[in-house]
């Protein structure tokens, strides 16, 4: 299927408007989230993008991560659009701590907009799961794809097609035009050489905050990276983000996972060193070992002798996780 970008500047609503939120500083931006719109596939139900958005308020970023992704993949992925300059820009970023966002790539929107047009097909309200009275809308790409959306009205007032539009737009290319109300709980697309790919949604409350450093989003896109990080570095930082050796049993692989764990840990020490405590921060260094260890073990990305190492090296690390054993920069 072809698949459109589009302008993001002619809709209506902006994703991300940027309103601070005074959190230490007025360069953080917090947000709370309510609802979670997670789309799967029926070829594997256990993976898919999850939507997470505030239903009452659309100054607050819709933002995608990968549902699941904490049992799949190491790095926690997001994207979300970020207005600044007149221009919208779909960011690539970070999930740190399960809170915090940092940027670290974006795009511009410029081209030809998204199917816009869904006809209703007929009469007949169909059954989805625990849905009922779906009605069926279908649209056909220039390229031949047929496109069913059913869609169902839950009546509770709720505008949903702004994280519907987050996910359907990006990947196939399509705007719904949904109503108050109206969520679309299963897509099929029927490709020109008769191969079908369904998704369907889950809908649930959640209940989270969401914290974005605007100054350091806002260097990403100007190009003064380094200037920021320059000036944001603090003057103290666990020993290991300046300087680190490993044992002589540390193979090749095992050293690459272990710098990526401590790039990682750093690079978070280094943006939210001011929001968090040290006792929080030490807490994430163990949770996001023991994160790590359950996905190399369910990916057989280490084999036991690599993860023995593993956890022998960032245990021994662990002791310089406190204050008084802080190095200056």
């Amino acid at each position: 299927m072809t698949i459109f970008p589009f302008n993001r500047i002619e809709q209506k609503f902006i994703l991300l408007i940027i309103i601070s939120v005074s959190f230490c500083n007025a360069q953080i931006l917090k947000y709370h989230y309510d609802k979670e719109m997670t789309f799967l596939s029926e070829a594997d139900n256990e993976a898919g993008i999850s939507v997470r958005f505030n239903s009452k308020d659309k100054s607050v970023p819709v933002y995608s991560i990968s549902y699941n992704s904490e049992k799949k993949y190491i790095r926690n992925t997001i994207n979300f659009y970020y207005a600044y300059r007149k221009n919208i820009y779909r960011m690539d970023g970070l999930l740190y701590n399960k809170k915090y966002v940092s940027g670290n790539g974006f795009r511009t929107y410029s081209a030809e907009s998204p199917i816009r047009y869904f006809k209703k097909a007929s009469d007949t309200l169909y059954e989805y799961q625990s849905f009922r009275d779906l009605e069926k809308r279908i649209a056909t790409d220039k390229d031949g794809t047929k496109i069913e959306l059913f869609v169902a009205n839950l009546k509770d007032n709720i505008d949903y097609s702004e994280p519907a539009l987050f996910y359907l737009s990006e990947h196939y290319g399509i705007s719904p035009g949904l109503g108050k109300g109206e969520i679309v709980v299963y897509a099929n697309y029927t490709f020109s050489n008769n191969f079908s790919s369904g998704d369907y949604v889950q809908m649930k409350d959640i209940d989270e905050d969401i914290y974005f450093n605007k100054e350091q989003i806002e260097a990403l896109i100007d190009d003064q990276y380094r200037e920021f990080m320059t000036k944001t570095e603090p003057d103290k930082k666990p020993i290991y983000c300046s300087v680190t050796s490993f044992g002589k049993n540390t193979d090749e692989k095992t050293t690459e996972e272990l710098n990526d764990f401590l790039g990682n840990i750093c690079e978070y020490y280094e943006l939210w060193n001011k929001q968090e405590n040290n006792e929080s921060f030490k807490t994430y260094f163990d949770s996001e070992i023991k994160r790590r260890v359950e996905i190399y073990k369910n990916n057989d990305t280490l084999n036991e002798k690599q993860l023995k190492t593993y956890l022998e090296e960032l245990n021994q690390l662990k002791s310089q996780n406190s204050l008084e054993n802080f190095d200056y920069k």
